[in-house]
Formats: C-alpha cells, structure tokens, sequence
C-alpha cells in the first residue's frame, strides 16, 4: 500500500509498504478514503516528538472502509464506514469507561507510564491494537468528514476587568500572529512563549484551555503567573472516541459541514510538497485533505 513514511527529524517520503493484517482478535484493517495532515504530524516531522523510529507510517486522521477483522471484533464488519480517531482506546477499561479514552492504558504499549497513544506517533506510545474507530455510515447523504478525527485550538476567556482594552489589544496580537499577519510567528516554535503570551491575555480569575499537543519532554509553563492571577488551566489531548458519535449525529442532522473546512485537497504524489506548505503556514493552507484517489 501507499504510505508517507518518516526516515528521520525533516526526512519523509511517499513510499509502498506490506500491507497490514490482524494482529490481535481486536484489531480492524481500514482501507482510508481520505487522510489530512495534522499538527501534530508536524511534531514527528520536525523531529520534536522524541522516539520516533525511521520507517514509521505518518497519519492519524482519516475516515475509510473496513477491509478485514479479527477474530474478537463484534461492532465492526467489512464494508463498514468508519472515523479513525487520532488517540487510540480500547473502550473497556475503567478510563475508556468513564470517557478518558486519550487516556486508555490498554491501547498503550507502554501502559501508564507513556500516555496517550497516538495513531502514526513515537514508538513508546505507538500502536499496539487498532481499537477506537467509530460507525460513519452516511447519513442523508452526507458524509463525516476527516475534520472530524481530531481538533486542535487554544482558547482563554474569563471575566471582564478594568484593563480591557490593553488585553483587547494583546489578544489582538495573538490573532493576528495565529493568522499569519505581520505579527506572525509560530506558536509551535516556541511553546514557552505562547504560554507566557496567553496567561497574560487571559483576565484575572479566567479560564486557559489548551486543545493543541505538545511533546512530554516540554516542562516549562509560566506557574507563577497562573497563581498569582488566580487563572484555571484545562489541558490534555481530546478524548476523540467519547465524543465523535455526538459530532457524527450533529453532521448528520445537517447543523455541521465539516466539509466546508477542508482548504486544500492533495493525492499522494505531492504529499512532501502538502506537508512543507502545511508547515509554513502558507496562505490557505489551513486544513488539508490527503485524496488517495487524487
């Protein structure tokens, strides 16, 4: 099959690889439709997502058809469409269970101590079992979206205060920068000073969300500021397998197109091209669909 294969910190390729199987009586072979490119994609790329080993398969957004089942799978059958979600789960475990599916040891090679796996990540949170994907069958139709798998922002909001109109100002800054304005500079580049930025913007006693990944070995956050400005902060990598049904019924219900999202739509022949515009944040190139047929 066709694959974006990673060779090392800058160094990917379009290459074939063998074709996968069922490993395990849970495990599912979906035959992807479509796949986008990820920020996160962005982490192995670059080389700042430390374990990565040459030869790993990119990609961890995608919808598709399932080809082929093990043993022990009941929900699924092939011919089924499914949404792939990008942090893998088993759905029995006692995390998966309460809806902390990004937090699922079970899909973990390295159980607790590696965090959440991640579909086409680094080898110590890398992929064990394929469980997780989701029903996507069309509805009306209408198709899921690959906007769907994953979902990345940061969001600071809280009460008002007498200084709003230079915070109103700051937060103008970071628009301006996450839009690519004169301002622009790359959040993902420097983490500790986005940090800093938005627990400055956001009003005293305000809330700090934080929906964007960033690697384990990342350890400064501007602590001091936070308690002194009595801020909250919510932060970790989005339980996908909790929430996607909800999503898939809201497209269905024709509320939501994520198709009207997709900017860009590229075939695997210009996939290094997709990926180095993605990366530089060219103009229009803000959600991109890889089109295995294009």
């Amino acid at each position: 099959m066709k694959a974006v294969v990673w060779q090392g910190p800058g160094e990917i390729e379009p290459a074939e690889v063998p074709d996968p199987a069922p490993r395990d009586p849970g495990d599912a072979v979906v035959r992807l439709t479509v796949s986008a490119i990820c920020g996160t994609d962005l982490h192995m790329v670059r080389g700042t997502m430390p374990g990565m080993r040459p030869g790993t398969v990119l990609g961890h957004e995608g919808v598709g058809v399932v080809e082929e089942v093990g043993d022990g799978v009941r929900a699924f059958r092939p011919g089924d469409r499914v949404v792939v979600p990008s942090t893998l789960c088993c759905g029995r475990c006692s995390y998966c269970r309460a809806g902390y599916t990004s937090q699922c040891d079970a899909a973990n090679p390295n159980g607790p101590e590696a965090g959440t796996a991640i579909l086409g990540g680094r080898s110590t949170t890398g992929l064990r079992r394929t469980a997780g994907a989701v029903r996507a069958d069309p509805v009306g139709g209408r198709q899921p979206g690959t906007a769907l798998p994953d979902a990345v922002g940061v969001d600071s909001y809280g009460p008002p205060s007498s200084d709003d109109g230079d915070r109103e100002r700051r937060v103008a800054e970071l628009e301006d920068a996450a839009a690519g304005g004169e301002t622009a500079w790359n959040a993902g580049d420097d983490p500790s000073q986005a940090a800093r930025r938005t627990a400055q913007a956001v009003a005293e006693a305000g809330t700090i969300g934080v929906s964007g990944v960033y690697p384990p070995t990342l350890q400064s956050y501007p602590i001091g500021t936070v308690l002194n400005r009595n801020l909250t902060v919510r932060a970790g990598n989005c339980p996908h397998r909790a929430l996607i049904p909800e999503l898939i019924d809201v497209v269905a219900a024709g509320v939501l197109d994520p198709g009207r999202g997709v900017t860009v739509r590229e075939g695997l022949g210009d996939v290094v091209t997709a990926y180095q515009e993605f990366d530089e944040h060219r103009a229009g190139w803000v959600k991109v669909a890889l089109d295995p047929g294009t």
